[in-house]
């Protein structure tokens, strides 16, 4: 699975795409235009942190989140399949960056 698309009620659309080595991020808001970054696999903590009603990525070198997931959106099952593709995507990432796997 390497797409997860998340609607909330007051904030919008989120759609997260894994694509190579990053996930590109699109958020549209109900009455804003679409916004769209790019977050790097090896840059962030494979161990997601929950709070306030959501999984946070945070990056291995900030204190901030780069992803910011609403749990269980769309439903559980989807959800944990997408997280679990992107926790083992980063780890492999960062592994391959800092030459920790075998060529």
């Amino acid at each position: 699975m390497n797409k997860l698309t998340q609607k909330h009620l007051l904030y919008g659309v989120q759609t997260f795409e894994i694509i190579d080595d990053e996930i590109t991020v699109t958020v549209k808001g109900w009455f804003k235009p679409p916004e769209q970054q790019q977050v790097v696999l090896a840059m962030l903590n494979p161990e997601p942190v929950v709070n306030d009603g959501r999984l946070e990525f945070h990056s291995r070198v900030k204190c901030g989140p780069l992803l910011s997931l609403y749990i269980n959106k769309p439903n559980a099952a989807l959800f944990n399949a997408f997280v679990d593709v992107v926790k083992k995507k980063a780890q492999a990432e960062y592994d391959a960056f800092a030459g920790l796997t075998d060529s």
